[in-house]
């Protein structure tokens, strides 16, 4: 199912969801969210008070425990409520959780950063806390809206079917008839619970969460603000500078997705990641001479495990049970390229994968073990994806807009050599998208006007990692190409998600918000190279 993280990407980023409610999962299976947290005054005098239901207002409320996410015990919290569909203003309303991070340091700015997350459909709160934890953007608050659909939204257009597609998954052929029906089943059960509870379906998309954001500035009463969005996140701030420019400074597009991108576009992206990561193992001595040839080795591996797959029998870190996952070369294809979304584990791949590629049972289990992690059990008390917007974005915006010859096209463009199996479906959590999209979503495709690029005055910033396989620095260049004052940046070694894992990117993002009228000091860029790799295993 499309998101990533998403991951998304527009991305499914789902890893750092699942980890995060792992933890919660085998952290004594925690109750249902509490409320606890201040809520501070002033933002209680920025609702417009006596408001009709239709009009957009601000309600304060307690916020959410959200383990480990420390931080969120010095934020406020509260709930934008607005239309779900503006084209019917006097039918229901929807409520969008907003969180603020207060500035660290006492010479705090007017202007605070919104962050926009990816997916489409992750938890906001979580996705953002490793920008939280790395703490570099000291002067300025920061907001985060719960987009609609998500978790922390009322109401959260999660699917338990979707997920525990996702941990059968596990065991099953990555691609495969088989393996389709399942997936499209699933999805079918996800609309039909989702559509039960009365929610249109068709409101849960980019053109409504841009105007949520922009309601959300008027209705904290922010005269300006600047824009921060990542993976899918990019996409739609894209969309808030093109239909709500009102009141934004600046704009910061982390691993960047172009208003045009489609569904097999997301092969480019990961053929690039591949041969970055490949040829960064090249270009250094100790791993060139402990790995060669690490990217015919990967290829051959897809086709070996594609004809033969490998099936490991580990203890689940959740359930403690014993837990059968199969490994083919589709299932490897979405390994390699998960890791986007965890930058500190490229140092280990090319040990990981010369360890595959001699058939060591500790690499097995740990490459068993990470997918494992990525899709725990469903359960009503965790976080989970917000399919309702994740599936809405992608029907909608992405997948009308190209062809299945499009997809099998771009497969054997990006991978010659893989095996026509995996190069006839989409990539990685993409599988089977057009088939739910066609089958079973079939919500009304955007207006074309809504995928041409951006033409903007507004100072963006463009972060791009060198090793990202969900998107790209092409993507990044295609977006800067339509704006009048595009910085773009490119950080070697860094996967999806590029300020919280690069003090160099956060170096810059501090020089731009200062200034972002002027080129940012990008000077710890000369010289910067990828960590070396490890050349042992975990």
């Amino acid at each position: 199912m499309p998101s990533g993280t998403a991951p998304g990407p527009l991305i499914k980023v789902r890893s750092f969801i699942s980890l995060c409610r792992e933890v919660i999962l085998s952290a004594n299976r925690l109750a249902a969210i509490l409320g606890v947290g201040a809520i501070l005054a002033t933002l209680l005098s920025l609702g417009p008070s006596g408001s009709r239901a239709a009009e957009p207002r601000f309600e304060p409320a307690p916020c959410p425990v959200l383990p480990p996410l420390k931080a969120m015990s010095g934020a406020s919290c509260g709930y934008l409520v607005v239309p779900e569909n503006r084209n019917r203003p006097n039918g229901r309303t929807i409520r969008l959780m907003v969180t603020k991070f207060p500035a660290t340091s006492a010479e705090r700015q007017a202007d605070p950063v919104v962050y926009v997350a990816g997916g489409p459909g992750d938890v906001a709160p979580w996705e953002v806390s490793s920008l939280v934890a790395a703490d570099f953007i000291h002067d300025r608050d920061l907001v985060v809206m719960s987009q609609r659909g998500t978790y922390f939204s009322k109401p959260p257009l999660t699917c338990a079917p979707a997920d525990d597609f996702d941990r059968r998954l596990l065991g099953l052929r990555f691609y495969s008839a088989a393996t389709e029906r399942a997936h499209i089943a699933a999805t079918r059960a996800c609309r039909d619970a989702l559509a039960a509870t009365g929610a249109d379906l068709a409101a849960y998309n980019s053109t409504e969460s841009a105007a949520d954001f922009a309601d959300l500035r008027r209705t904290l009463g922010y005269a300006a603000w600047n824009v921060y969005g990542t993976s899918y996140g990019s996409f739609l701030a894209q969309v808030i500078m093109r239909d709500h420019p009102e009141g934004i400074r600046s704009a910061i597009l982390d691993s960047v997705l172009p208003m045009t991108y489609t569904v097999p576009s997301f092969w480019d992206s990961t053929r690039n990641g591949f041969a970055n990561l490949f040829a960064a193992c090249a270009a250094e001595a100790a791993c060139a001479a402990k790995y060669p040839g690490l990217e015919q080795t990967f290829t051959g591996l897809v086709n070996k495990l594609e004809a033969e797959p490998l099936t490991a029998i580990i203890k689940d870190p959740v359930t403690g049970k014993d837990l059968e996952v199969m490994l083919d070369g589709g299932a490897l294809v979405d390994w390699l390229r998960n890791q986007s979304t965890t930058t500190p584990t490229f140092r280990t791949m090319p040990a990981l994968i010369s360890g595959l590629a001699a058939g060591r049972p500790g690499v097995i289990e740990a490459i068993a073990k990470d997918r494992t992690m990525r899709a725990p059990p469903s359960d009503p008390r965790v976080p989970s994806l917000g399919y309702g917007l994740a599936l809405g974005v992608s029907c909608r915006e992405l997948n009308p807009f190209a062809t299945s010859k499009d997809l099998v096209a771009a497969g054997r463009a990006a991978f010659p050599d893989y095996p026509s199996s995996v190069q006839h479906e989409a990539v990685g959590s993409w599988a089977y998208t057009n088939q739910d999209c066609a089958e079973v979503w079939k919500v009304p495709a955007a207006p074309p006007a809504l995928r041409r690029p951006v033409a903007s005055h507004i100072p963006t910033l463009l972060l791009s990692g060198s090793f990202d396989s969900l998107t790209s620095l092409a993507g990044a260049k295609a977006v800067a190409a339509g704006l009048s004052n595009p910085t773009v940046i490119s950080i070697p070694g860094v996967g999806h998600f590029v300020a919280p894992s690069s003090p160099c990117a956060q170096r810059v993002v501090v020089s731009f918000l200062a200034k972002p009228e002027h080129p940012p000091d990008a000077s710890c860029l000369k010289g910067l190279m990828p960590p070396s790799f490890a050349t042992t295993g975990p």
